[in-house]
């Protein structure tokens, strides 16, 4: 008898949910800003570039001040700060499905390539 109760134990706990341990954070940069709709681009200004952010290395930043668009790569593909970031956009614009690519910025060896994803503008 107490061997069915164990088993029933058992198959009970296996079939429960796991919850998940923590939430994503998200990059410092973003903190208290608040998110609008996602993009499909943003137009590319000379005084900006693509850049990784400084908390979350699968997340890449455009722009400063009043807005601040962050492109999440997934969990598949990031970078390094250290990262020389290359794109080769088609037109006056940063993209998504724009390939990345990147090269370490000491030893000019060549790194991941990813994807862009959607741009999520975050505001003050």
């Amino acid at each position: 008898m107490r061997f069915i109760a164990l088993v029933t134990a058992l198959a009970a706990a296996g079939c429960t949910a796991l919850q998940p341990t923590q939430s994503p954070d998200q990059p410092q940069e973003i903190a208290g800003r608040s998110a609008g709709a996602p993009k499909r681009c943003v137009l590319i200004d000379s005084t900006h570039s693509l850049r990784v952010s400084d908390s979350d290395r699968h997340t890449l930043l455009y722009g400063d001040g009043g807005t601040l668009w962050a492109n999440d790569l997934g969990p598949g593909c990031g970078f390094n700060r250290n990262d020389v970031l290359v794109t080769e956009p088609l037109g006056s614009y940063h993209c998504r499905g724009e390939l990345v690519r990147s090269f370490d910025r000491f030893s000019a060896i060549p790194g991941p390539s990813c994807v862009l994803g959607n741009f999520v503008p975050y505001s003050r």
